[in-house]
């Protein structure tokens, strides 16, 4: 069998070419444009040129909501590659071409003032890239996925699925993998990148109407708020270090080594502007993290390490575990595991009952708890609230309260289709 070359960078490059082609050999018409007074119906602007962007600005500015999103490539470099900026209001859609343009920072500046909510859905790679350029955090942000999930939608909810909750827009099917920036663009990756903000203004109107229903509204601020939190931007190595230790069972001496490894992998990642994946792959990287290699050249026999890697940076990967050797990383929280079976019935009657009390609430179980978590603050005494987050923490312990607190109980019905809590009424304008 020949082996699959499609996750490898000349794959994914590959792979990304044929879909730009594709799309140009598509001639087929574009579906119509839902006539809605908050969805704007015309074509979007292509901004290619000075007098355009400040057309765009203008308009941006005037507006006290607007749409932001990007699309990039990721796979070839260290940061994202920016390949185009949508940027929208009720009324228009921008598309501009960043390669035109030696300074954004006009725009970027727009995107980011406390002057208007700039809305993006599953956002996080598309505010980096903001954070990066302008060089600090943007305020007012609102993330409509997050909204989505305090709104009685799934966690996590597409934005396909986000918006027909609302109004039926057939949206171009999915090119997030195409070479975005090959030029030209054809008519029907503009009409992909355009619709990525096109519907975030109604879709916006329509989740905040569900929120503040549910009463939720001040969930969604603090939730939103750490979009501001410059640490937020960072790449987060010890969220990289929990999925790659996932339910192994490691000595504390391969915690540390795995935890100094990847903040090596990171800083050589930085040097080779690289995806960090690339310079180090996770297989190789928890084979350094087992085997412990004394040498260069032992480093350069592990199955998967890429040569060059090796020869110019065997050094500091052989200091990394040496530092980790005599570093002094304290063990994890000692907590039971959840083998026995009276403590397994107890996490999971306490996992149902809240996701069963969120779900009444209007809430998606997923965007403030795991049962993993669930089961990490059972397991540990209960201290405190679970949940990673302060805004999720404070999220489980109201929808806990009723299970915690003596005399109270959870009272939950079935009604319009919907779990409720018993003492709300059904709400025609809830799914």
């Amino acid at each position: 069998m020949p082996p699959d070359t499609s996750k490898s960078p000349r794959g994914r490059r590959s792979r990304r070419d044929q879909q730009h082609q594709a799309s140009h050999a598509d001639a087929g018409s574009l579906s119509p444009i839902p006539n809605h007074p908050d969805i704007p119906s015309e074509t979007a602007t292509l901004v290619v040129d000075a007098t355009g962007l400040g057309e765009a600005i203008e308009h941006l500015s005037a507006h006290d909501v607007i749409a932001y999103d990007t699309e990039f490539i990721g796979e070839e470099s260290y940061y994202p590659e920016l390949c185009l900026i949508q940027v929208g209001s009720r009324e228009r859609v921008f598309l501009i071409d960043p390669f035109e343009f030696e300074d954004l920072c006009p725009l970027l500046e727009v995107l980011a003032s406390p002057d208007r909510i700039t809305l993006v859905h599953a956002g996080r790679q598309d505010l980096q890239i903001l954070n990066r350029l302008l060089g600090r955090p943007a305020l007012r942000i609102v993330d409509t996925q997050i909204l989505a999930g305090l709104a009685g939608l799934p966690w996590p909810c597409s934005l396909t699925k986000s918006v027909q909750c609302v109004v039926n827009a057939p949206m171009p099917p999915g090119m997030t993998f195409t070479a975005w920036d090959a030029r030209p663009l054809s008519a029907k990756q503009l009409r992909y990148a355009a619709d990525d903000v096109r519907y975030l203004p109604l879709l916006h109107a329509f989740l905040m109407k569900r929120i503040n229903t549910y009463g939720h509204a001040k969930w969604a601020d603090e939730a939103c708020a750490v979009f501001e939190d410059p640490a937020w931007h960072h790449n987060d190595l010890s969220n990289q270090q929990r999925k790659l230790e996932g339910s192994r069972r490691m000595r504390t001496v391969e915690r540390r080594t795995l935890q100094h490894l990847i903040e090596t992998r990171d800083t050589i990642a930085r040097s080779e502007n690289k995806p960090p994946r690339a310079v180090l792959p996770d297989n190789v990287l928890m084979a350094l993290t087992r085997d412990r290699p004394e040498s260069a050249e032992a480093i350069g026999r592990i199955k998967g390490m890429p040569r060059p890697i090796a020869t110019r940076h065997g050094d500091a990967m052989l200091a990394s575990i040496d530092a980790a050797r005599e570093s002094t990383l304290s063990p994890p929280p000692a907590t039971k595991k959840d083998d026995a079976p009276e403590d397994r019935v107890a996490v999971d009657s306490l996992w149902h009952a809240f996701c069963a009390s969120a779900l009444a609430a209007g809430v998606s179980p997923a965007i403030a708890l795991s049962r993993a978590d669930m089961a990490a603050w059972y397991l540990g005494g209960c201290h405190g609230q679970p949940g990673r987050a302060p805004w999720q923490q404070t999220i489980t312990a109201a929808l806990l309260a009723p299970l915690r607190e003596p005399g109270q109980s959870l009272d939950i019905q079935w009604r319009a289709g919907v779990l409720q809590h018993a003492c709300k009424e059904p709400n025609a304008d809830q799914v």
